[in-house]
């Protein structure tokens, strides 16, 4: 294997850690875990959405996402009641905190990818962009 895929692999590796733990650390809620914010965000998009869509959305399992509601919940960020057409559906609603932390989280990942994709050119982002949708594609034909 040439050193330059090793190296890219540890670039892209170290990009991925660096802006996690920068979410993470400059997130002004540290009660929150990695991933509710992306959720809290999420369900403000989709105010009322099911338990079951966000699973799809986020490709996370069902159970995954119930314990970060009840984490969420039990933090009165989230409330959930019974679908009224449907009893087997929950459906997810933020409360006024879960949205300030919401619009919080949001501003700080507007910041990090302004800081992460600062001084490159259009071209440079569709190069990236290209590039790293074929890395993706790749990964999914190895899965399977």
């Amino acid at each position: 294997m040439p050193e330059e895929i090793k190296q890219i692999a540890r670039n892209l590796m170290e990009i991925s850690k660096s802006f996690h733990l920068l979410s993470y650390h400059k997130s002004i809620n540290k009660n929150l875990h990695p991933g509710q914010p992306k959720l809290l965000s999420l369900i403000k998009g989709h105010e009322g959405i099911s338990q079951k869509e966000l699973a799809t959305m986020t490709c996370v399992k069902a159970s995954t996402i119930t314990g970060m509601l009840n984490t969420l919940e039990a933090k009165h960020f989230v409330y959930r009641l019974v679908d009224e057409a449907d009893k087997r559906i929950m459906r997810v609603y933020l409360t006024p905190e879960g949205r300030e932390v919401a619009i919080q989280s949001e501003q700080l990942m507007k910041n990090l990818y302004e800081t992460l994709f600062k001084d490159f050119s259009t071209e440079e982002l569709n190069v990236i962009l290209s590039l790293s949708n074929k890395m993706i594609e790749n990964l999914r034909k190895f899965e399977s």
